[in-house]
């Protein structure tokens, strides 16, 4: 009995120890893990917004803008990066798209997708440049009619949504410390 009591207390203490080190470790590397996922993130976004500076988080609860906007993202010189949610062939596909200030598309990417064919990855080159006004004249591709139709009217939904924004004013931003979240790297 008193062997296994033994044998039980040095086990709770192996992993005290072992807890308390995790913790001071944590300590230590979770500041320098959020900095560096800061960084990825504006990278991410300078990747779709180029001319962006100071990016910040919209508090969306003050407006009504279309259900595919999930995050948005403002800048000093007025721009945003939207990130939409859709379903083209398969669900779950998600798209971010950088509006410069001016109301034309300065990129966008496919963060995540399901479709099957990949044209998703190369398809918003062909909406830089455009507005509201001349987002629809890109085709879809043949073989991909759900997915790249669902891309343009994701886009188009993220130049709509910047519309609202520029007219309401976006008052309601947090701090830059919100770019913690990752964004993949496609190129």
């Amino acid at each position: 009995m008193k062997k296994s009591i033994k044998s039980t207390l040095t086990l709770v203490c192996i992993c005290a120890a072992i807890s308390l080190l995790l913790a001071v470790t944590n300590a230590i590397t979770a500041p320098i893990i959020e900095e560096n996922q800061k960084k990825q993130a504006e990278q991410a976004l300078l990747k779709i917004l180029p001319e962006g500076s100071g990016f910040r988080t919209v508090d969306l609860t003050d407006y009504t803008l279309p259900e595919t906007v999930t995050e948005v993202y403002t800048e000093d010189g007025g721009g945003y990066v939207i990130t939409l949610t859709t379903s083209g062939y398969a669900s779950d596909f998600v798209i971010m798209c950088g509006i410069r200030a001016n109301g034309t598309v300065s990129g966008t990417l496919c963060l995540s997708s399901n479709e099957t064919l990949g044209h998703e990855k190369l398809y918003g080159e062909f909406f830089i440049g455009l507005d509201r006004n001349t987002v629809n004249s890109v085709d879809t591709v043949a073989g991909a009619t759900k997915t790249t139709a669902a891309y343009r009217a994701a886009v188009h939904d993220a130049l709509q949504t910047a519309a609202i924004l520029r007219e309401q004013g976006t008052p309601a931003v947090t701090e830059a410390a919100n770019l913690s979240k990752e964004v993949p790297d496609h190129e």
